[in-house]
């Protein structure tokens, strides 16, 4: 699953974070995603989620300064079904390692990553979850470019391998062309699916999706934009997406 949770703001009125906080724990539970990767949450947000979810444990650092100030594109997991082989974090930027602000960005953007083993079955997979910037045209292209490059490298010949995010961009749009080159989009590829907007802005809007789930090594079997009912009208700006996969033992 992939959830823009909206960072917490008082602004938001009558959608502010303590309003929808508890729908947001009521649809994860409802839904009992094993791996879901969260975009926009400071930490206010994280610790009532790791309070919340007893069930998961999460993994990732904040993008201003690599430990707790501004923006999480975190990645939670059911902590007694996955163990964690591997983890990390980097920026979206000509420096990645450290927190940058990258191109024509308007924010400093980061990925986070694990690689998770099923403790029953043994079989293990990667998870990468990021959020590309809202503003830099050039930005959300060379961090297209970075990610493909970035996960070659981590993963090397990791058969399994699953990309969550808000990309700020239509499946159409060119700057996913060396993404559509390694990895399939479950929107597409998934026998059900829908194509509904992921963006509501808190109300009627209906545009192309704009938050992804691509994967490789897999079978998408079921793709779904959440736009039910869990006690408020949105528990997001954004509606979650949800995926479900299957996959040999390997």
């Amino acid at each position: 699953m992939s959830y823009n949770i909206r960072l917490s703001l008082v602004d938001d009125g009558q959608h502010n974070w303590d309003i929808r906080k508890p729908a947001s724990i009521t649809m994860i539970n409802t839904l009992q995603p094993d791996v879901f990767g969260v975009q926009e949450p400071v930490w206010e947000q994280i610790h009532y989620l790791l309070d919340s979810l007893p069930a998961y444990a999460k993994l990732g650092v904040a993008r201003e300064d690599g430990d707790s100030l501004g923006e999480f594109s975190a990645v939670f997991y059911l902590k007694d079904k996955f163990e964690v082989l591997r983890e990390g974090d980097f920026w979206l930027s000509e420096t990645p390692d450290i927190p940058s602000l990258g191109w024509d960005a308007a924010h400093k953007r980061i990925v986070t990553w694990g690689a998770f083993k099923n403790k029953e079955t043994g079989n293990s997979f990667y998870l990468f979850n990021t959020h590309f910037d809202h503003i830099g045209k050039v930005a959300r292209k060379e961090s297209a470019r970075l990610l493909m490059d970035r996960i070659a490298e981590i993963t090397v010949d990791a058969p399994i391998i699953f990309i969550t995010g808000d990309f700020n961009a239509t499946i159409d749009d060119p700057l996913f062309e060396p993404v559509k080159a390694h990895f399939l989009d479950a929107r597409q590829e998934a026998p059900l699916t829908d194509t509904l907007s992921t963006y509501n802005g808190w109300g009627s809007y209906n545009g192309a999706p704009i938050d992804h789930i691509f994967y490789r090594g897999a079978e998408a079997l079921s793709y779904r934009t959440v736009t039910d009912d869990f006690g408020v009208p949105y528990v997001s700006d954004h509606y979650p997406v949800l995926a479900v996969f299957e996959y040999e033992l390997k």
